[in-house]
């Protein structure tokens, strides 16, 4: 039998992971000034795509990930219409290398578990790249919005920019007129009311849940990142984790502390070539010497 969280997925609209191709050399924004453009645009091109939803959200330092729900047709105005911002601002703030250039893939969400799993997937992204990053409270995503009892709603209608205020809001002497449908505070437009994120909640048991698929399905995230040809990032403990229930797998009762060199060597391989773990993780993790993993994954080895 259906659960209420299958039946209200059966009955949405579609859903779609949109993510940019990284760049390599150049960067989408260096300081939070830079960053609050970009949510600007975002609220923006929302504004412009009416049938669209956005669930989540991530602005990575090269890349970006949105997770919608909306016909096809909707999402993709809104992804035209966010790019064709950023394609302008760059163009004219010395950053033509970022220009034309920002690309975006989407992939279809067909089931309540991807849905789920795509959207911790997006928040999760800078957690998992910095150490000093907590996922919960980072403001280039929208973790922080979901069942968060002290979030604050404030901020003004973008309705109420006029003038200067409004022009660079824009970053753009070409203004437009704003709505309502989304807040703005120090010149910045607020995610709490351009993310729908009581829409995205509605997926999820409990906060309990959220918050444990947040930072214990490590499996589920190698799945997704693999899915978006993307590398994994997976803190120690949770490498540690990984190899404490492989070894139990694949070894029984044995101790990973007393496992022999070959079966250290054979657990490195699959965090390798499963997991895609570092040289310098599987190293720590399972108490070889960097030389001998090295060995092993040369061209993983850095130099």
């Amino acid at each position: 039998m259906a659960t209420i969280y299958e039946e209200r997925f059966l009955r949405s609209k579609p859903f779609f992971h949109y993510c940019s191709l990284p760049f390599e050399d150049a960067l989408l924004f260096e300081d939070d000034k830079q960053l609050g453009i970009i949510l600007n645009f975002i609220a923006v091109a929302l504004m412009l795509a009416p049938g669209c939803r956005i669930l989540a959200f991530a602005v990575m330092s090269n890349h970006l990930h949105f997770v919608l729900e909306g016909e096809r047709p909707y999402c993709d105005v809104f992804i035209c219409k966010l790019t064709k911002l950023l394609d302008n601002y760059y163009r004219y703030n010395g950053k033509a290398r970022l220009s034309g250039n920002i690309i975006f893939e989407a992939i279809t969400i067909d089931s309540l578990r991807m849905l789920r799993g795509e959207i911790i997937y997006t928040i999760r992204n800078p957690f998992v790249v910095r150490t000093d990053v907590n996922v919960f409270s980072c403001p280039s995503t929208s973790g922080y919005l979901y069942f968060n009892p002290f979030l604050r709603q404030d901020g003004v209608p973008a309705s109420t920019l006029r003038g200067r205020a409004l022009r660079d809001f824009l970053h753009t002497r070409n203004v437009i007129a704003l709505t309502d449908r989304f807040y703005v505070k120090d010149g910045v437009a607020q995610p709490w009311s351009f993310v729908d994120y009581e829409r995205a909640m509605s997926f999820f048991p409990s906060a309990r849940d959220f918050v444990l698929w947040t930072v214990k399905n490590v499996e589920g995230q190698v799945e997704i990142a693999h899915r978006h040809g993307e590398s994994v990032s997976l803190a120690d403990q949770e490498v540690l984790s990984l190899a404490y229930r492989l070894c139990s797998e694949r070894y029984g009762d044995i101790k990973l502390s007393t496992l022999g060199i070959t079966e250290r060597m054979q657990l490195g391989l699959k965090l390798k070539y499963e997991y895609r773990v570092s040289n310098g993780q599987i190293a720590r993790t399972l108490g070889l010497s960097l030389k001998d993993v090295n060995a092993m994954f040369p061209l993983s080895a850095k130099v």
